[in-house]
C-alpha cells in the first residue's frame, strides 16, 4: 500500500510567491565536530531565520541548547566550535560550544555539559581558570556552563515549534500583522489564526511573530491552538526585518 504524501496535511504550505529557493550559509565553526560517535550522537543543522546557517553540535544536549537559543528575540548573532587561546602568550587553547552575542552587545561563550561530567570538579577548575582569561583578554562578557538541568521542556517544546517558521511569507505576515495591530487583550492562536483566513499560513505568520517578540504567549506554556496570545509593545520586532545568525 503507498500514500500520497501532501504538505497541506501536515501544514507545510509553501508561500504563494516566486522567490527561488535558497541553500543555508555555511557553518563557521573553527573546528569540525567528529561525523560520529560511539558514545553520543552528532548533529547537523539548520538554524536561524531564512535560509538559516548550518549548525554542528557534539551532542544532543548541545544541539537543544542552540535550538532554544536561536529563537530568541533578544539574539543577534550565535556561531559555533568557537576557538580561545589563552595564557602568558597565548600558548593553551580551549573550543567552546558555541558564542552568543545579544542585541545589547552582551557576549556569553557556552560550554555544554552533561552533569555527570562535573562530578569529579576537574572541569569546572579549568573552566573558572578560563573564565578568568576570557575576562583578562575580552573575549566575551560572561561564560556559561549549560547542563542538562537549564532544559525547560516547555522551552524546548516551543523552540522546536518556531524554528521549523523561519522561512518568511510576505502575504500572510503583512495579514497576520494586520490582525495584531487591532488586537486588545488576549485571543488564542487558533481564534486568530481563523481571522487571518490563510490556514496553515496564518498560523506560522503568527508564530513568526512570536518568535521575532511582536506576540507573547499568556505565561510559561507551549505553543498550542489553545495558547493564550497578547502583543507586546509597538516597536519591538519586524515581521520584515527578523532577527537573523549572520552567515
Amino acid at each position: 500500500m503507498s500514500y500520497q504524501f501532501s504538505p497541506q496535511a501536515f501544514g507545510l504550505v509553501e508561500p504563494e510567491d516566486d522567490r527561488p529557493i535558497e541553500l543555508p550559509h555555511a557553518s563557521r565553526a573553527e573546528r569540525n565536530v567528529p561525523r560520529a560517535s560511539t558514545a553520543h550522537c552528532t548533529v547537523n543543522s539548520v538554524l536561524g531565520n531564512g535560509a538559516g546557517t548550518r549548525f554542528q553540535s557534539e551532542s544532543l544536549l548541545e544541539y537543544r541548547h542552540k535550538l532554544i537559543w536561536s529563537v530568541l528575540d533578544d539574539l543577534a548573532d550565535m556561531r559555533e566550535q568557537a576557538r580561545f587561546r589563552y595564557g602568558p602568550g597565548k600558548s593553551q587553547e580551549v573550543i567552546f560550544d558555541f558564542y552568543l552575542t545579544l542585541k545589547d552587545g552582551t557576549r556569553i561563550a557556552c560550554d555544554v555539559k552533561p552533569e555527570v561530567r562535573l562530578k569529579s570538579g576537574r572541569h569546572l577548575s579549568k573552566l573558572q581558570e578560563v573564565a578568568w582569561w576570557v575576562r583578562e583578554y575580552d573575549f566575551a562578557d560572561e561564560v556559561r556552563l549549560l547542563t542538562e538541568a537549564d532544559i525547560d521542556p516547555v522551552e524546548l517544546f516551543n523552540a522546536k515549534v518556531l524554528s521549523a517558521v523561519r522561512n518568511s511569507d510576505p502575504t500572510a505576515d503583512a495579514a497576520a500583522m494586520a490582525v495584531v495591530n487591532r488586537l486588545e487583550g488576549v485571543r488564542s492562536l487558533l481564534d486568530l489564526t481563523s481571522e487571518i483566513g490563510l490556514q496553515a499560513r496564518g498560523r506560522n505568520a503568527l508564530l513568526r511573530l512570536i518568535r521575532n517578540g511582536i506576540l507573547r504567549t499568556l505565561g510559561d506554556v507551549r505553543i498550542k491552538p489553545e495558547a493564550l496570545l497578547r502583543r507586546v509593545e509597538k516597536g519591538r520586532g519586524c515581521v520584515s526585518e527578523p532577527p537573523s545568525l549572520k552567515p
